[in-house]
């Protein structure tokens, strides 16, 4: 069998374009696979409490291992959070639902997976390896990033961090690449978080980008305890923003 679990996060306006169609494939080249999903909220009630239970009648009839479903919008980070609490196996492949794969991507996956920790696959965070080692190490995605966006620089960063200090050896975070994969990139249209927070070009909370920017100090200089990465400057980590340990680590012990 093998020893990592699937997770996907969705909600009510992609659903049916991308989601559903990737459960699909999922269903069809990973039938051996856990596969676990989150249904994120949405701010109409009304709306979302239909969606909630034609999504969760849907899933019911694949094999879903667990199906956590919100009423209200809750943090991309949270989700995340959520789908590697609820896996069984220690490695967790994390996919956008505007992904689409193929039988060469789990014959590509299946050979690389075993290899490292913690993984971007062809350098996007739409879809990446985590192991629940990685998080014990390094903690868990931000849940203050409340809207989407940013998640992934966060922990790209911290992941860094922790290997330049020796905390983890260098197979921890690497970038694999797989055929049979294409990133739809989607919009975000009438996201969940539309109450709490503006979006940006229908893609990302600009809430997220205040929070990233108040966790983070960027210098565009070279300074001690500062790292350089994305070509872009300087960072480190504010002090009294240090990532919070939102849920005892023991939350990762759930077994196949």
């Amino acid at each position: 069998m093998p020893k990592y679990s699937i997770g996907v996060v969705t909600y009510i306006n992609r659903f049916e374009k991308y989601f559903k169609p990737l459960v699909f494939q999922l269903e069809k080249f990973f039938p051996d696979v856990e596969k676990n999903y989150a249904l994120n909220g949405f701010y109409n009630q009304e709306r979302q409490e239909k969606y909630l239970t034609e999504a969760k009648g849907f899933l019911s009839k694949t094999s879903a291992s667990t199906v956590t479903a919100y009423k209200e919008h809750h943090a991309l980070s949270h989700c995340w959070n959520q789908l590697v609490i609820n896996s069984k196996k220690e490695k967790i492949l994390i996919m956008n639902d505007d992904v689409r794969v193929s039988r060469l991507f789990r014959f590509c996956f299946d050979l690389q997976v075993g290899l490292y920790e913690t993984a971007v696959i062809n350098r996007s965070w739409s879809h990446f390896i985590i192991s629940k080692e990685t998080v014990k190490k390094v903690g868990w995605f931000d849940e203050r990033l409340v809207g989407v966006g940013h998640e992934d620089a966060d922990y790209g960063l911290r992941l860094a961090i922790a290997s330049n200090k020796k905390q983890m050896p260098k197979n921890w975070q690497h970038q694999i690449f797989c055929l049979g994969l294409k990133n739809i990139i989607a919009k975000n249209e009438d996201p969940g978080w539309k109450n709490i927070s503006a979006t940006t070009s229908n893609k990302y909370a600009e809430i997220n980008l205040k929070v990233f920017k108040e966790k983070w100090d960027i210098s565009d200089q070279p300074k001690e305890g500062y790292l350089h990465a994305f070509n872009a400057g300087y960072y480190a980590v504010r002090p009294g923003m240090e990532t919070p340990l939102f849920y005892p680590l023991s939350a990762l012990d759930k077994k196949a």
